[in-house]
């Protein structure tokens, strides 16, 4: 994607891995959710939220809002290192013989990065880029938010240090 994140492509199944930067971010940009595991004790928290992305020199960006306060912020707070997932299933392949060869088409996108909470025009930016992704529009629209929305909000990046993408797209068929 770019010089600071990494796509990881050491699978088992490496006919599977994709190292595309172009496939990766059509993917990312069809998909509306990621999904977010957080340091916690004694289990990780897992949560799903919208997004916003860039790609840029930086690597992969990821953008966030919500509440300003609750546990995950508590959690981002006490460590910021999370994993990510977004990911979408597609059609079911099942087998007759052997069964155990049935399964599921998909392509996914996990990764490592760090949590970094946004101030000032960034708040903008990183909703700015929420608002392209859901509209489709690769930035042709532009939009004003109420100050007091962006005070009373919290906005976050995800920059992304590592990625794997995997696929796996087989002819479907039910017997």
């Amino acid at each position: 994607m770019s010089i600071t994140t990494t796509i990881h492509t050491e699978m088992r199944r490496q006919d599977r891995a994709v190292d595309d930067p172009t496939i990766i971010k059509a993917f990312l940009h069809r998909c509306k959710m990621v999904t977010l595991a957080i340091h916690d004790e004694p289990f990780p928290y897992i949560v799903p939220l919208s997004y916003g992305y860039e790609v840029n020199n930086d690597g992969l960006i990821f953008y966030f809002h919500g509440a300003a306060e609750g546990h995950k912020i508590e959690l981002y707070n006490k460590n910021p290192h999370v994993s990510f997932c977004v990911a979408e299933p597609a059609a079911t392949i099942i087998e007759d013989n052997p069964a155990c060869r049935s399964g599921q088409n998909y392509f996914s996108v996990v990764g490592r990065g760090v949590m970094e909470r946004l101030t000032g025009d960034d708040r903008v930016k990183a909703m700015d880029a929420i608002m392209h992704h859901y509209m489709g529009d690769n930035g042709e629209f532009s939009w004003t938010y109420p100050q007091e929305m962006l005070d009373n909000m919290a906005f976050w990046s995800l920059r992304v240090h590592e990625l794997s993408a995997k696929t796996r797209q087989e002819m479907a068929f039910r017997k």
